[in-house]
């Protein structure tokens, strides 16, 4: 079992270590930050070429995305219980995988 003395000296390498990252953020220039916009624009421009590249409409996507929705909807509203363990279940299997 960890004793007092262990987790306060656990603790303090924890709170340098935090002192060290804010240190390290602040001394970062503000460039950065933009060019991790426009890295994350880029990276969302590829994705939807390469989508695109394989024949897969995003659109379409979206509209079979709000269908879903509306069906889970309908199915809530006959089978409420089973919705229920359903996302009962889901959640447990997920909450499992990650751990």
């Amino acid at each position: 079992m960890t004793t007092k003395a262990e987790l306060e000296i656990e603790l303090e390498k924890l709170r340098a270590r935090n002192a060290e990252l804010k240190a390290q953020v602040e001394q970062k220039p503000e460039s950065d930050e933009g060019a991790q916009d426009s890295t994350l624009t880029k990276t969302k421009d590829e994705i939807r070429k390469s989508l695109e590249d394989h024949g897969i409409d995003i659109k379409k996507i979206e509209t079979m995305g709000d269908e879903v929705v509306e069906e889970i909807h309908k199915l809530q509203e006959h089978y409420p219980i089973t919705v229920l363990l359903v996302a009962f279940t889901l959640g447990y299997v997920v909450g499992r995988v990650q751990k």
